[in-house]
């Protein structure tokens, strides 16, 4: 049975004695009844909330595993290979150019850094100046490299 059931029994037992609130003892009691009722009402609206938030919560649950599972296979993935124990040229990333040596230099007409530039740099036709943050930007054809590099 439930709260409100339970309530709604001593509502009827009291009825049935035909207890009234003229009394004493009779507004005490319907008092308590009336107390009661709005502790089951409140008790049986937290059941509910903590239910939706136990299913929220069971949902976010499965979207975290989701996540977690994408990115633990990712790094698995990564560090199956790429070992760096095994290979001395082992760079974090082969994007970044940590470790690579730059296939060309740049001096910045603006305040005289010379600038490393990549490979994949030069298909955004412009790099920033790490020195003075100047935009220095290139037209880099293939027929524009050094002879001896077809």
């Amino acid at each position: 049975m439930t709260p409100s059931e339970k309530v709604a029994y001593l509502k009827g037992l009291a009825e049935g004695l035909d207890i009234s609130a003229d009394d004493k003892n009779g507004k005490l009691l319907l008092a308590v009844i009336d107390a009661l009722d709005s502790f089951a009402a409140s008790i049986e609206a937290l059941e509910v909330d903590s239910a939706d938030m136990a299913d929220e919560l069971d949902s976010l649950g499965d979207d975290v595993s989701f996540i977690e599972e994408l990115i633990l296979d990712d790094e698995d993935d990564y560090d199956e290979d790429y070992d760096d124990d095994d290979d001395e040229s082992f760079c974090c990333s082969s994007c970044c150019g940590c470790d690579d040596e730059a296939d060309y230099e740049v001096t910045c007409p603006q305040c005289g850094e010379v600038v490393p530039v990549y490979e994949d740099d030069l298909s955004f036709g412009n790099i920033i100046c790490p020195g003075c943050g100047e935009t220095l930007e290139f037209d880099f054809d293939e027929t524009d490299e050094p002879d001896g590099e077809d």
